[in-house]
């Protein structure tokens, strides 16, 4: 009985996160299609800056795995874990990630062609995002889990119990001057102009910035 309860419920949330990919990647092209360029005091949504990472008040930082000069970063946890997928010939096993953890440095700060913005990257999706730092944790007594007890407050706990593998690490950083093109939903908050996320706005963080032609 408990294995039938394991396999229905590796089921259903193979098949949320599936659906969840969907939703997510469909709210993230009608949000590039339709982004406006932020110009001024304007909030709305979706809007959308163009321009160069700078450092914040806090002044330049140093990333707290990889050790790198940024202007922003943000730390990931993911836990591994296996579970069962329909198929033609019956369930098959597969391995899946889901985000555990997060920890960002805080605001990321871009000034723009057109507007200087204060983003809330909590949660935004850096594009492309590969990591300045990346690896995987199988023991909840390895050296990488004591660091992440320290940064976190305390260590990641696995949410699937036996069918946990671990936990995979990544950390990301924006360096002072990178091109970024941020879209998404603009707010004015202690007199700052403020891109961030909302219910059904996504924040996108791209390092992919449209290079103008001459005519443009």
């Amino acid at each position: 009985m408990y294995a039938l309860m394991t396999l229905i419920t590796a089921g259903v949330e193979a098949g949320a996160d599936a659906m969840a990919k969907k939703i997510g990647e469909a709210r993230r092209r009608r949000a590039l299609g339709a982004a406006e360029p932020l110009v001024g005091n304007a909030p709305g949504a979706p809007r959308e800056v163009t321009g160069q990472a700078v450092a914040g008040p806090a002044g330049p930082l140093t990333a707290p795995l990889s050790g790198r000069p940024c202007v922003w970063y943000s730390v990931t946890v993911s836990e591994r874990y296996w579970a069962w997928r329909p198929g033609p010939l019956g369930p098959t096993r597969v391995v899946r990630d889901l985000k555990a953890a997060e920890r960002t440095s805080g605001p990321l700060y871009v000034a723009g062609d057109t507007a200087a913005v204060r983003v809330d990257a909590h949660g935004a999706a850096l594009e492309p995002a590969e990591p300045s730092f990346a690896e995987f944790e199988d023991s909840p007594y390895g050296p990488l889990a004591a660091r992440l007890a320290a940064l976190l407050g305390a260590p990641p706990r696995p949410r699937h119990r036996d069918r946990t593998i671990g936990f995979l690490v990544e950390e990301r950083v924006v360096v002072a001057g990178e091109p970024l093109r941020v879209v998404g939903a603009a707010r004015t908050e202690l007199g700052d102009l403020v891109l961030g996320k909302t219910a059904l706005l996504p924040l996108i963080i791209s390092r992919r910035v449209p290079v103008s032609g001459p005519g443009d």
